[in-house]
């Protein structure tokens, strides 16, 4: 069948019939950080959470109190309301070992009491709305609250699974090419999915994964009725600008907005005719009313029948799960963008953040797997489209069931002075991660990137808070990409690419090669696998020891002052005198040469040079397992060559 768009038409000035918010309905629930809030479907009670989720909030909305459900394991952002009026909530553990283990929860308003429903296990666990109840959905077990809860959807990756009424499960995938699939939800007649591809848009499949819709660019959707969806605005786009909560219609006929621009309104949820949503960076809570009919949920309440917790074959052992975002995407205007001269290649190079951001990301994944790590990514091109929303690249992590978050970067200072060093961020205080976790992954991490002897620290290497190392931004404020992230994770400042020799080496995909694999041996540490890997790597550069770079008003610093050598020849041979691999410098000013996956034993490395490749010098290099191994070499203008 022939798959059909529907095409948004927005109209601001509907005329008779118009749809939006009741006259006098807004109003404000909870004054301060209310975030990820979420309503009962009778309108009387209020889920929230604190924007670092350690504790999870309910509110009766008839008497103003206020309970604590839950307060350790992260509680907060992912608990929703059953159709019982319960409660279902996910707590996390992180173990000795680094892995991430989630738990389901069950918590009853009228007697203020959780039990536990699904037991810990690795990878994703989520609460989602069936048909007549409500799913706890892991990898390997699941749980649902009554017999007979009927159809639901999730995602994992860049897939649907429907579920049916009798547990059969279908698996779709509507749009090609999404980074991931996001916020899947049945209609309430059961007869549409709407979701979020991520980098591409909102839109509505029916059962057998035919679009029906396309309705733009639009994030964490909720189904208002069976025509109607309230959704955010996607900030992280340019072709939907400003922070709003819209009213869209599934035929395209309507395009709404009912939060004012100027209130940075942000995260959506429904029940009934009642819309909640957040104040971005205030956390208030406000609540509208829309004039439209509210759709008609079936409900189930929770009875003395059976409940399931069902046993599904594990695929994999427990190994450890990276969620990796290579920063930024697409050569637009939140790209760092730096045209370079370079003297090698004689013409004007142009050197972007996102590209080698993306050149490190897939090194890294890539590294990773090999090691036997699971690794998922939240971008694999470098479009505008890849510039994802920090919403959908928190949302992507979450559904990966990940054990950390590694946002990969590089750094700029803005001036005129030049410095560089290694610089990791967590969300938190100095010393204090919002995340257990977060530092102890990043010491690891800038342990390793602070011994590469390729580049030139001016600076020691640093692991911060990015409410300390931000505090101009405001209080508590930090990186949105770290904000409602509840994974341990980091922000990697590799280097500083506006230190000229430091952006040469970022243009040789070898030396972000290299990073990548400095961050490996963090995470390794992290998660107490150094042990476990034979091979290692030989990286160096080579420079002329009496050809010098100009000054440059006094920004170059030690071996940078020396000019490297382009086209230089390294052949590598193993101590059995065979010769293992060459490597030749390029022509971009960095004489950088890396030689990977070597098993551990001692080689002789030459360094050969000129028209004729006559060779100048022999070194030798021992390889040890799941290290690195440097080795920088010099040449002399009136050197002579040595015998071969």
């Amino acid at each position: 069948m022939q798959k059909v768009f529907l095409t948004i038409l927005c109209l601001w000035a509907l005329g008779a019939g118009a749809v939006g918010v009741k006259s006098g309905s807004a109003m404000t629930l909870v004054d301060s950080c209310g975030f990820f809030p979420q309503l009962s479907l009778d309108g009387q009670w209020l889920l929230y959470s604190p924007t670092d989720a350690k504790s999870l909030m309910l509110k009766n909305l008839s008497t103003g109190q206020v309970t604590t459900v839950a307060n350790t394991g992260y509680p907060g952002f992912d608990a929703i309301f059953g159709a019982d009026g319960k409660v279902y909530y996910i707590t996390q553990q992180r173990k000795g070992n680094g892995l991430v283990y989630r738990t389901g929860h069950c918590y009853n308003p009228s007697t203020g009491k959780s039990q536990v429903v699904l037991k810990p296990q690795h990878g994703r666990v989520e609460a989602l709305q069936a048909a007549t109840g409500v799913v706890v959905n892991g990898e390997r077990q699941y749980y649902r609250s009554n017999d007979g809860v009927g159809a639901y959807v999730y995602t994992r990756g860049s897939l649907l699974y429907l579920v049916d009424e009798y547990g059969a499960t279908r698996t779709m995938e509507p749009v090609k090419g999404s980074n991931g699939y996001l916020w899947a939800k049945l209609s309430p007649d059961g007869t549409k999915v709407l979701f979020e591809a991520a980098a591409k848009g909102l839109y509505v499949c029916d059962l057998d994964g035919r679009l029906v819709a396309d309705l733009g660019q639009y994030l964490m959707p909720c189904w208002y009725n069976n025509d109607y969806i309230v959704a955010m605005s996607n900030a992280g786009n340019t072709r939907t600008n400003g922070s709003c909560i819209w009213l869209l219609s599934v035929d395209g006929r309507t395009c709404k907005p009912i939060s004012s621009n100027n209130e940075r309104a942000v995260q959506p949820m429904v029940a009934g005719n009642k819309v909640v949503y957040t104040i971005q960076y205030s956390g208030e809570v406000r609540q509208v009313e829309l004039d439209i009919p509210a759709a008609m949920w079936q409900t189930v309440a929770l009875g003395k029948g059976k409940t399931e917790k069902v046993k599904n074959p594990a695929s994999k052992k427990d190994v450890p799960r990276v969620f990796i975002n290579p920063g930024h995407g697409g050569h637009d205007s939140d790209d760092r963008h730096v045209p370079t001269w370079v003297i090698g290649a004689q013409d004007t190079l142009h050197y972007y953040e996102s590209n080698s951001n993306l050149t490190k990301g897939l090194a890294l994944e890539e590294i990773l797997t090999n090691k036997g790590y699971e690794v998922a990514l939240s971008r694999r091109t470098n479009t505008t489209e890849d510039d994802l929303d920090l919403f959908e690249i928190v949302s992507l992590a979450a559904n990966s069931g990940a054990d950390i978050f590694f946002s990969i970067h590089s750094n700029a200072t803005g001036i005129v002075k030049r410095i560089n060093f290694p610089l990791a961020l967590y969300r938190g205080w100095d010393y204090k991660p919002v995340v257990e976790g977060s530092l102890k992954l990043s010491e690891a991490v800038m342990k390793y990137a602070a011994q590469n002897e390729l580049a030139v620290w001016t600076h020691k290497e640093r692991s911060r808070g990015d409410w300390s190392f931000y505090p101009e931004w405001g209080y508590q404020v930090g990186l949105g990409v770290l904000r409602y992230n509840k994974l341990p994770g980091m922000l990697s400042e590799g280097s500083f690419h506006d230190y000229l020799p430091e952006r040469e080496r970022l243009l040789n995909d070898s030396y972000c090669w290299l990073e990548a694999w400095n961050q490996s041996l963090g995470i390794d540490e992290y998660f107490g696998r150094s042990k476990q890997f034979k091979n290692g790597v030989i990286a160096g550069t080579v420079r002329w020891t009496d050809l010098f770079r100009e000054d440059e008003d006094g920004r170059l610093f030690d071996a940078d002052r020396q000019r490297t050598v382009n086209g230089a020849l390294l052949r590598l041979y193993n101590e059995r005198g065979a010769l293992n691999r060459i490597f030749r410098t390029d022509d971009l000013d960095n004489g950088v040469f890396v030689f990977t996956n070597l098993p551990p034993q001692k080689y002789k490395l030459e360094l050969l040079y000129g028209a004729e490749d006559n060779l100048y010098t022999t070194v030798k290099v021992n390889v040890k397992k799941n290290k690195t191994s440097y080795k920088n070499l010099t040449l002399k203008k009136d050197q002579k060559p040595k015998k071969k």
